[in-house]
C-alpha cells in the first residue's frame, strides 16, 4: 500500500513542480519528471523507514502482544513490501491450492537467504503464519522487534535446552491456534551447489507435538537478492508449495521418518526445478 501511495505522489508532485518550471524541451521536461518523481518517492522511502524506526521502539520485547495480528504486523509487513518493491522483487507464489486454509500445520522449507522467512511472512500472511528463526536476527536493530511481536520465536542453533523450549513454544502456539509456524530443517542457509543440506529431523517435533500437518515448500533465487538488489534488475523468487504430509501420518511416524520423506520430496523438486536465472519471471 504504502509503495504504491508514495509512487502516486511522486508522480503528481513530479509533475507539478515540471509543470511550474515552464520546461520548453520536451525531453529535457521528460528528465526532470523522472528525476524528481524519484526523488520525491525516495524521500518519502526515507521518511518511511524513520517512522517504522521509532514505532518500533514502543514494542516491548518482555511483553508481546497476545495476537499476531495488529498495528505492529501491519506496520513491519508494508515497510518491508515497499522495501522489497523499490529493489524490483518479484514473489511469485505457486501450488497454493495446498495450503490449508484453517487446520494448523507446521511449513518446512529449504533456506537460502536471510530473507527467506520476510518472504514467507508477506506472501503467506493471510494463512497465518510465523517463523522460527536464529535468534541472531531477533536481535536485528528495530527489524528484530517485529519480527518478535509478529508471533516469530528465537532458534538458539548453540543451545540445546533454549531449541527444545523454542520447539515447544511453537507446538503450543499451533494447537492454541495462536499462529501457524514455519522452520528451516537444515538449520543454515544453503550456500553449497546442493538442492539441500542435511535435515535436522528435531525440526518435526513440532508437528508431533502440535498433531498438525506438515506443509512442504521451497524457495528459490532469494539468495540473488544481495548480489542484485542495487542493479535495477528485476530479481525474481519462486515460492512453491509442494504438498502435505496429514496428521495421521504425522502421529504414525517417528520424526527421522518425517524428515526423510519431506527431504525426499523437496529435493526431487529443487533437483528438476533449479533457481531460474535472474532474467526469467516464469516459474523454472
Amino acid at each position: 500500500m504504502f509503495f504504491y501511495i508514495y509512487l502516486g505522489i511522486g508522480l503528481l508532485g513530479s509533475g507539478w513542480i515540471v509543470y511550474r518550471s515552464d520546461v520548453q524541451n520536451f525531453f529535457a521536461g521528460a528528465g526532470l519528471f523522472l528525476l524528481y518523481a524519484l526523488l520525491i518517492y525516495l524521500a518519502l522511502f526515507v521518511l518511511q523507514v524513520l517512522v517504522f524506526a521509532v514505532v518500533s521502539l514502543t514494542i516491548n520485547v518482555n511483553n508481546l502482544p497476545k495476537s499476531i495480528h495488529g498495528f505492529y504486523r501491519f506496520m513491519g509487513f508494508e515497510t518491508t513490501l515497499m522495501f522489497m518493491k523499490t529493489l524490483h522483487i518479484r514473489v511469485h507464489l505457486h501450488g497454493l491450492e495446498h495450503m490449508p486454509e484453517s487446520e494448523p500445520y507446521l511449513l518446512v522449507s529449504n533456506h537460502r537467504s536471510i530473507f527467506d522467512p520476510l518472504v514467507g511472512l508477506i506472501y503467506l500472511k493471510k494463512y497465518d503464519i510465523a517463523f522460527i528463526s536464529k535468534q541472531e536476527n531477533l536481535k536485528i536493530p528495530f527489524v528484530g522487534r517485529y519480527i518478535a511481536a509478529v508471533g516469530c520465536l528465537p532458534l538458539d542453533r548453540e543451545n540445546p535446552k533454549s531449541a527444545i523450549k523454542s520447539i515447544k513454544k511453537a507446538a503450543e502456539n499451533i494447537k492454541s491456534g495462536y499462529a501457524n509456524y514455519g522452520i528451516y530443517p537444515e538449520g543454515w542457509e544453503n550456500k553449497s551447489h546442493d538442492p539441500l543440506l542435511p535435515f535436522r529431523s528435531g525440526a518435526f517435533k513440532i508437528a508431533k507435538d502440535a498433531g498438525c500437518q506438515i506443509v512442504m515448500s521451497a524457495i528459490r533465487n532469494s539468495d540473488h537478492i544481495f548480489r542484485r538488489a542495487f542493479t535495477f534488475r528485476p530479481i525474481h523468487i519462486h515460492l512453491d508449495i509442494l504438498g502435505t504430509i496429514p496428521p495421521e501420518i504425522v502421529k504414525a511416524e517417528k520424526t527421522g521418518e518425517l524428515s526423510e520423506r519431506a527431504f525426499r520430496v523437496m529435493e526431487e523438486f529443487l533437483t528438476e526445478h533449479p533457481a531460474d536465472d535472474w532474467k526469467l519471471g516464469r516459474r523454472g
